[in-house]
């Protein structure tokens, strides 16, 4: 692999929405983190890290901000609204392969049909979708480890990589920065 991006997304949560895959009246899925590593010849050469501001679910829940440490102040001093987010994003990725743990465009797509884009608009046209895979794979085709154990964010731990202290999971940029770590375990 020559150029790509690593990318991971926080969206909005709630005890036990993931369980029951935020069928609750009022639970979305509403991004709350991008964050993406361009990665060229092996070498890091650009970050990038957008806190966004939900639509719908305007305070975040405990459990959210207990998971990701992301918090309201957080969002309101640095947030960004979706339309920004999105076009920062794409700008940023369009001409790279995508990988993220588990193919988030998923949740891209949730959030760009939440906040009314049209099905035609270039975000979801099949030159910007084809680019999104799942980073599982290349664990699969480098590895044996099973990525089911694993997050974006413990997945270092599968080979016994040093990270800082402060790595959190469920960051974005530190589940990214897991990510590029294993990579350069395998290409360098």
């Amino acid at each position: 692999m020559k150029k790509y991006i690593l990318f991971d997304t926080e969206f909005t949560a709630w005890k036990n929405s993931k369980k029951n895959n935020w069928s609750k009246s009022g639970e979305y899925r509403e991004l709350i983190q991008i964050a993406a590593f361009k990665i060229n010849n092996g070498k890091l050469v650009e970050t990038l890290n957008i806190y966004i501001k939900p639509n719908i679910n305007k305070k975040l829940s405990n459990f959210i901000t207990k998971l990701t440490g992301i918090t309201n102040n957080k969002l309101n001093k640095d947030g960004v609204t979706f339309k920004t987010a999105i076009k920062k994003f794409y700008d940023f990725s369009k001409y790279y392969t995508l990988y993220s743990y588990g193919n988030d465009y998923d949740v891209i797509k949730e959030n760009l049909l939440l906040n009314n884009y049209d099905k035609k608009s270039k975000y979801m046209k099949r030159a910007w979708m084809n680019k999104f895979n799942d980073f599982k794979n290349i664990l699969k085709k480098n590895s044996t480890i099973d990525p089911a154990k694993y997050t974006s964010g413990t997945i270092f731990k599968a080979f016994n990589i040093k990270m800082p202290k402060d790595h959190k999971i469920h960051n974005s940029f530190n589940d990214v920065n897991s990510m590029y770590n294993v990579c350069k375990y395998f290409y360098n």
